[in-house]
């Protein structure tokens, strides 16, 4: 590495320093002594790794461990520089490889070779197509696309043909506006409103509005100075506009109406079903803690209990793969602790037995269905990898597709299953009965469920939602159910 000063390189012939050897402004910072500066400022002779290996050219161990000056960047910190004297060259290109590279620099059109990677032709040809471009378009026709040998008028690049055409429009345009504005607005009122003398005036003072190019204007949102209608069109015009707004008025009034009433329906609705769930022998209330909440997420809890609090099913689920540390810091639920716990497959039937005709109460359902789905969907896979394994021994050949065809037939399996159980969400119900609107979603925000992020917790939790909820009519419910109950006995 060169260590020769920029002073020590000053020829004999010479009394200053060489400028490209001379820093252009003062470091901002000095690092184990070397100076660090801003873009732009530094010797202009350094070079960054960067730079060097676009000369084909690598900085030896020597120039890493000892750079001459640090240039400053927004994004990439303090980047070393080096002389590109005691660089290293790099081992000539393979011939091949230098006719590739020139290839990517080469102008499509021109054949000139760039210093850059060229997508398409070089600057030179780009300007020169949008000069023959533009040459073009001012020899053609705006109106009907003729071209000419000579360019059309800038004004207007029309031939004479479409300039007359332009013309004849905006005349009429005008003399319609006139008599638009000279005459009452009312309806099939002709009773004069202005001079067609002071309409001209009012053009002439708003040049624009004359200007061929727009053949649209001016129109009705140009105005002079005057009443658009005759007091007797204007009271008329009045009336009818205090009419629509009043009509308008009731319109909204009885919507507004309308919509409160429906809201507060729906509100009852929901305080009864709450309320009607908590004393229905046929609900259920099933929650999950997962792996993750991805879609490849596997269910390690599964509890369910009955309206009354009575737990039908709590149990650990071995997924047969770690859980990962975010979510055991979540529910608590550790790999260490699935160690012998049976899997979702041991308590397929017990589950289905609980769920088959009642109706199952879950928060969020559709996450929790999700990982019913996904964990059915592996049960009925390993079934069908079974089956397929007996067909391969009993007939020594392998199935065609059987990996599609096992994956198709679990879903379906899992689908069926899925269809033939009863879910109903509790947390979109529970959110609108809070209320806590949102103005970015357009929709009440969903509640957090503070059930202690465990699968039976959680089902509680969804229990008192449910009382919550159904408070005003729960006296009505449980003495309607106790009267059924009681009757019941008495047929038996």
């Amino acid at each position: 590495m060169s260590t020769t000063t920029a002073t020590e390189q000053i020829p004999s012939s010479r009394t200053e320093a060489d400028p490209a050897r001379v820093a252009k402004g003062k470091p901002l910072d000095h690092t184990a002594g070397v100076p660090v500066y801003s873009w732009g400022q530094a010797p202009p002779y350094l070079r960054t790794k960067t730079q060097l290996v676009a000369d084909r050219l690598n900085v030896t161990e020597e120039q890493e461990a000892a750079p001459l000056a640090y240039v400053r960047t927004r994004d990439y910190g303090d980047v070393p520089l080096h002389d590109p004297a005691a660089a290293e060259k790099m081992r000539p290109l393979p011939s091949s490889t230098k006719t590739k590279m020139e290839a990517r620099r080469t102008c499509p059109e021109c054949g000139t070779v760039c210093k850059v990677i060229l997508r398409g032709p070089c600057s030179s040809c780009r300007e020169r197509a949008e000069k023959e471009r533009q040459r073009l378009l001012a020899r053609t026709c705006a109106g009907c696309s003729t071209v000419r040998e000579r360019p059309y008028p800038k004004e207007h690049r029309r031939c004479a043909g479409c300039r007359q055409e332009q013309l004849e429009k905006k005349r009429t345009r005008v003399e319609a506006w006139l008599v638009e504005v000279t005459v009452c607005a009312g309806d099939g009122c002709t009773k004069r409103r202005g001079s067609k003398k002071a309409a001209r005036a009012y053009l002439k003072e708003h040049d624009w509005l004359l200007r061929p190019e727009r053949t649209d204007l001016p129109d009705s949102m140009w105005w002079p100075d005057w009443a658009r209608r005759c007091p007797p069109c204007k009271t008329a015009y009045d009336a009818e506009q205090e009419r629509r707004r009043a009509e308008n008025q009731a319109r909204y009034e009885r919507e507004e109406k309308e919509r409160r009433e429906a809201e507060a329906r729906a509100a009852d609705e929901r305080k009864r079903w709450a309320a009607a769930a908590l004393v229905d022998s046929d609900v259920l209330v099933l929650d999950t803690e997962t792996t993750g909440l991805d879609e490849d997420a596997r269910i390690v809890e599964l509890a369910v209990l009955n309206s009354g609090g009575e737990v039908l099913l709590d149990t650990l689920l071995d997924p047969g793969v770690p859980v990962p540390d975010d979510a055991a810091a979540i529910h608590g639920i550790t790999t260490e602790a699935l160690s012998g716990a049976r899997t979702f497959s041991d308590v397929l039937v017990q589950l289905t037995g609980l769920l088959d005709g009642k109706r199952c109460l879950i928060y969020n359902k559709w996450y929790d269905v999700a990982r019913l789905r996904h964990e059915l969907t592996l049960h009925y896979l390993d079934r069908a990898a079974r089956e397929a394994a007996e067909e391969t021994l009993s007939t020594g050949t392998v199935p065609e597709d059987v990996r599609e065809r096992s994956l198709s037939w679990a879903r379906e399996q899992a689908a069926a299953w899925l269809d033939a159980m009863h879910f109903e969400d509790v947390m979109t119900p529970y959110s609108d009965w809070v209320g806590d609107w949102s103005e970015y979603h357009g929709n009440n925000r969903w509640q957090p469920l503070n059930g202690g992020h465990r699968a039976a917790g959680d089902c509680r939790a969804v229990l008192d939602c449910l009382r919550s909820m159904g408070r005003d009519y729960a006296h009505e419910y449980a003495t309607a159910a106790a009267g059924a109950g009681a009757m019941s006995e008495g047929v038996n």
